[in-house]
């Protein structure tokens, strides 16, 4: 289940105002970066910010955490050290 989009409550106070706005701007930012959709559908790899995580789910069935980087997205993997391997390079 999708996780809607949440607006701002109207307050009279504009400096208030603001700062609710912005929290919510902020609440909303997460919520798009978790809330990407079907797992089985390849994304692209230009796709998210530095700092994301998304479940992917490849041809074979397998799913996998994969988390983007500066340098791309890296995906789940039990065989190397660190745990992750780059997907493919950008």
């Amino acid at each position: 289940m999708a996780i809607s989009r949440k607006r701002a409550p109207v307050v009279d106070d504009p400096q208030l105002s603001r700062i609710i706005s912005k929290v919510y701007d902020d609440i909303n930012e997460i919520i798009n970066s978790v809330n990407q959709g079907d797992t089985s559908v390849q994304k692209a790899t230009s796709e998210g910010k530095s700092g994301d995580v998304r479940i992917v789910k490849d041809s074979s069935g397998s799913y996998y955490i994969e988390a983007r980087t500066d340098e791309g997205w890296i995906q789940s993997d039990g065989t190397s050290a660190s745990g992750f391997k780059f997907r493919e390079r950008e």
